[in-house]
């Protein structure tokens, strides 16, 4: 786990994740996301939760689609997806941003 706080910031009205100073451009999933997420900055977010709030409440695709966009993410913003530092996965509960408001 690192000590570094990266900034974080999310504009919902453009769909852009700021981290770090760097934009960040997301698709309607991936902001749907974000915004739960920078909501939340810093709190452990549940699968079950996480699938309710972006997908809806009738959603049966299960994990996967969450672990895609997950991983998708990280690729946008992460600098080694292989050992995450802004959205870690909290095992056995679902994910966490890492990370300060900016601003």
């Amino acid at each position: 786990m690192t000590t570094a706080s990266h900034a974080i910031s999310f504009d919902p009205a453009s769909g852009t994740l700021h981290v770090d100073g760097r934009s960040i451009q997301l698709t309607g999933i991936e902001r749907r996301l974000v915004a739960l997420f920078a909501e939340r900055l810093g709190e452990a977010v549940a699968h079950h939760e996480i699938r309710t709030k972006v997908w809806g409440e009738g959603w049966s695709g299960g994990d996967e689609a969450l672990r895609v966009t997950v991983n998708r993410l990280r690729k946008k913003f992460e600098g080694n997806q292989r050992k995450p530092e802004i959205l870690v996965s909290v095992r056995g509960v679902g994910y966490r941003m890492v990370g300060h408001r900016a601003g």
